[in-house]
């Protein structure tokens, strides 16, 4: 097939589709701001990277209008290119949707499984916090004397305005200098959106920058959760179409930034340590290691037997920064795997690993931490 994966043939016939369309492939299609075009442009490039015998039931799936279908193979081919950007490179594709691969290091040292599963929170198909963090720019470009809180009750849709918000709460800081309104506290809705706002503090004189808190829904007990499922469905297909004999990785790539603190994510996946020590370098560097045993972290995902097989989870995202697309990873091992992931197979990503064990204790630490973070060309 023709090298380009997106082609004007294609994009014509998205662009005579009904607009605004929910799909994320029409959105990336038709909508011509630079940041849109440099990153279609960017996908593209990947594409040439997958070899020909790759490409057919990858391109169906990369130009398909269900946002589940097409973000799938989104994550598949980002993560193909993460890899390869990073001298990893793919020996045996997946021949399914969630399947598995077997990949190798440049050198040939080191080859092991890797599966990739899409999540798309609940909260891409009503809203997004990209979308409450463009709220908040606007809301803070209004001038007056009055520092507030914004609590967001009702997930905001992606297409919404938020400049009747921004007057309407200009009207309510007036009220409040003029005595039209007395008390701290009021609120937005609709029948897509429920904000509450309230008053922190008075200004001697007007400024803008005045949100000085702002509170989301709490996700993460049902982001964890939906992580377990992810990578129950991995393990699932492992029994059909794994590599055998090779530790396996399993990718939960999600397309909002993943809001888990490290402390709710170790605790879940590890359970509770037996040990826990931090301290800070000489540079201003804090690092941490923490201590477990496998019969003493009976509530972590990882101490139960039948996930043996897993050798590590990797967690990955893509976010919008600067209008440039951003992607996070992070590698979680299994200590107490049946293959255990080599730290140099993945040595240039941010891992939570194994740096020494004790009996039936194995002590895990960040490597790398810094690395989470990264753009590809």
């Amino acid at each position: 097939m023709d090298a380009a994966l997106f082609t004007p043939e294609l994009r014509a016939e998205l662009a005579a589709l009904e607009q605004p369309h929910p799909s994320f492939l029409v959105s990336l299609l038709t909508r011509e701001e630079p940041a849109i075009q440099a990153f279609r442009d960017q996908i593209n490039t990947w594409w040439e990277h997958v070899p020909s015998l790759a490409r057919t039931g990858l391109a169906s799936r990369l130009t398909h209008l269900e946002n589940e279908v097409f973000f799938q193979a989104f994550a598949e081919l980002a993560v193909h290119e993460i890899m390869r950007y990073h001298d990893i490179g793919v020996v045996e594709h997946a021949e399914e949707a969630g399947g598995w691969m077997k990949v190798a290091s440049s050198d040939g040292g080191h080859e092991f499984g890797l599966g990739v599963v899409a999540y798309l929170p609940e909260v891409q198909m009503r809203g997004s916090n990209t979308v409450f963090r463009h709220l908040i720019r606007e809301l803070n470009r209004i001038h007056h004397h009055y520092l507030f809180s914004v609590y967001l009750k009702k997930w905001l849709p992606y297409d919404f305005d938020p400049r009747p918000i921004k007057r309407a709460l200009q009207v309510w800081l007036d009220s409040l200098d003029d005595g039209s309104w007395h008390g701290k506290y009021a609120e937005y809705r609709d029948q897509n959106i429920h904000l509450e706002f309230s008053i922190l503090d008075k200004l001697n004189q007007d400024a803008t920058s005045l949100v000085r808190f702002r509170i989301s829904p709490l996700q993460t007990p049902d982001v964890l959760g939906k992580v377990r499922d992810c990578i129950e469905s991995l393990l699932e297909r492992a029994e059909k179409d794994a590599p055998p004999d090779l530790p396996l990785v399993a990718t939960v790539f999600c397309n909002e930034t993943w809001s888990l603190p490290d402390t709710f994510l170790q605790d879940y996946l590890y359970g509770k340590p037996d040990y826990s020590f931090n301290w800070t370098t000489h540079g201003g560097r804090v690092e941490q290691l923490k201590s477990y045993q496998q019969d003493t972290s009976k509530y972590g995902v990882f101490s139960e037997e039948r996930l043996s097989r897993l050798s590590a989870v990797v967690l990955a995202d893509k976010e919008w920064a600067r209008d440039k697309v951003v992607f996070t990873l992070r590698v979680l091992h299994n200590p107490w795997a049946e293959r255990p992931l080599p730290r140099d197979c993945l040595g240039e990503f941010a891992q939570f690993c194994t740096i020494g064990t004790e009996g039936d204790t194995a002590h895990l630490a960040w490597d790398n931490i810094k690395r989470i973070r990264f753009r590809l060309p």
